[in-house]
């Protein structure tokens, strides 16, 4: 009994072992491609090589928050109609749902 007990310690030992020595090997090929993939370049160079102002993305801020407002609007005024539809100003858009499927359904309340 004790020799099966110490067999099932032994097997258990090198397994929990092999784990471990896999964690820390996986830990050190991390990184040594940490160490191989990250550039040297100083960034005073890199700040050099990239361009001072991008003018095609300062033209598009401009209209991208024109449209988030204007898309904004649209949604504030499409829930206000829904909720004008539903009858009662929902609290939230889980209850929105719910008696809208409820108003599509064409029942309110249990079923019976």
């Amino acid at each position: 009994m004790t020799n099966i007990l110490l067999q099932g310690l032994a097997i258990a030992g090198i397994g929990m072992g092999l784990v471990f020595v896999m964690i820390i090997a996986l830990w050190g090929i991390m990184a040594l491609l940490v160490l191989l993939t990250t550039s040297t370049k100083s960034p005073e160079v890199e700040a050099a090589e990239q361009p001072a102002e991008l003018p095609a993305e300062t033209d598009y801020k401009a209209e991208a928050a024109a449209v988030a407002v204007a898309f904004a609007l649209s949604q504030t005024r499409a829930r206000q109609q829904i909720e004008q539809k539903a009858g009662a100003a929902p609290t939230s858009q889980w209850l929105l749902k719910g008696r809208l499927q409820q108003i599509h359904q064409g029942t309110r309340g249990r079923r019976g």
